[in-house]
């Protein structure tokens, strides 16, 4: 489809739907979605690129624009009935490297049908081609990665003001007890050690300003969360207890305890990135630490 393709000319990957339009942007390098400045995730790029590389355009389906609608080849500029997913590449001096009309997957068998844009003739293609219609699907999604680390202490106050800590003591037969624990209570670990488990890695789907009024995300009432890793850092959330659409919204930042210079490099970084924003978290991942004090006893 393109003879050639030198991506460090690019400047712009822009995406029209019939819904919406947003662009990547590449600078010094590396992609970015443009509204939120997010980085996107390189290799989902790379992908497409070298799918729009390697795919031959095919056999001839139709010069007639009539038929257009109907192989979902309408550019969305247009509107109607039977609109195409529209990718535009456009080099550093903004000139257009590629304007390609994305149409509907063929009904049977393998291929999708494309057309130029300005141009009335309709192609077939082998493959269907990687092409992400949402900004969120552009987005690396990972905020917090534990890595080698593990959880040491989880401090977490309910959205009633209540406050508990817990503690890990990997020498200890018990590893995890609470910090005020009394002799007659019973920790029930398989429950701790899931919460642990909800803070290994922490990806989100989606992302909204952090102005964002609560009752639109649930976060009229919050659990605070601290985690305190083996390696310094400390995470620090704030998770809207009403699931919403089977996401929970969340705020966090990142905190160094420690002299090492590339780590509180990184987690400035970071938390530069964060702080506009807050993160839809599968409900899924997330609700293991929505938990009462009480809720994590053995009952008698």
């Amino acid at each position: 489809m393109l003879d050639e393709l030198k991506v460090e000319a690019l400047a712009t990957l822009r995406v029209s739907t019939a819904d919406q339009d947003f662009e990547l942007k590449q600078v010094d390098g590396a992609w970015r979605v443009e509204e939120s400045d997010w980085p996107a995730e390189s290799q989902q790029v790379r992908n497409l690129l070298l799918a729009l590389l390697e795919t031959k355009v095919g056999d001839v389906v139709t010069s007639n624009p009539e038929r257009h609608p109907r192989l979902e080849l309408v550019d969305p500029e247009a509107g109607g009935n039977g609109t195409a997913k529209r990718l535009d590449l456009i080099d550093q001096q903004q000139r257009p490297v590629l304007q390609l009309l994305i149409g509907k997957p063929r009904e049977q068998g393998d291929g999708q049908y494309i057309r130029f844009f300005g141009e009335e003739t309709a192609f077939l293609i082998a493959e269907q081609l990687p092409l992400e219609t949402s900004e969120a699907g552009w987005m690396q999604k990972n905020l917090f990665t534990l890595g080698d680390a593990s959880i040491q202490v989880l401090k977490v106050e309910t959205p009633g003001g209540i406050e508990y800590t817990l503690e890990h003591n990997a020498e200890a037969t018990d590893k995890w007890k609470l910090s005020d624990q009394q002799a007659v209570e019973q920790l029930n670990t398989s429950m701790v050690e899931q919460m642990a488990r909800a803070l290994r890695s922490l990806e989100f789907d989606s992302l909204k300003s952090v102005k964002t009024p609560p009752e639109e995300v649930g976060r009229n009432e919050v659990f605070q969360v601290t985690a305190t890793a083996s390696d310094g850092r400390s995470l620090k959330m704030s998770v809207g207890v009403t699931e919403v659409a089977e996401q929970h919204w969340i705020s966090l930042a990142l905190v160094s305890n420690g002299d090492n210079q590339t780590m509180n490099q990184e987690i400035e970084l970071l938390n530069q990135q964060t702080e506009p924003w807050i993160f839809a978290i599968s409900a899924y991942s997330i609700q293991a630490l929505l938990k009462d004090r009480s809720a994590l006893l053995e009952q008698k």
